[in-house]
């Protein structure tokens, strides 16, 4: 190999990684965040208690909230309770829910962003997995 084919090669490695570098440190930052729910139990009796739990983590910048919300077959989701609207956080809500009809009861927690504590409507940021109750 020639010296100027080494100098060539040196000089294509040093702009590659200089691209390589310039690509990687032009990548945004993104909010990391996270929502967990757990109900139960799976089955219960007409007028019997489920025990709801949603968390969420969030780090972006908008006042979150986390709900949980429940559903009785095909209806429509109906919150049954928040937590506080807390900013650059998401938070926790324990809540118990009646099941007073025969069926399947549903269950979810969603994350809500707003843009002050009192935004009466705040854009869904993330929904977690749904759980079935069935009441007898």
């Amino acid at each position: 190999m020639t010296r100027h084919n080494r100098r060539t090669l040196h000089a294509a490695l040093i702009g590659a990684l200089a691209v390589t570098s310039l690509g990687i440190t032009a990548v945004p930052a993104s909010a990391k965040s996270s929502l967990t729910f757990a109900a139960g139990p799976r089955s219960v009796g007409r007028g019997g208690l489920v025990h709801a739990t949603g968390k969420a983590t969030d780090d972006n910048a908008s006042y979150n909230k986390v709900c949980v919300q429940r559903r009785w077959g095909t209806g429509a989701w109906r919150t049954v309770k928040c937590s506080k609207p807390v900013r650059h956080a998401g938070g926790t809500v324990n809540t118990g829910v009646r099941a007073a009809l025969r069926g399947h009861l549903y269950l979810r927690a969603v994350l809500f962003e707003g843009r002050s504590p009192n935004d009466k409507h705040p854009r869904t940021h993330s929904v977690s997995r749904t759980v079935t109750v069935t009441v007898h």
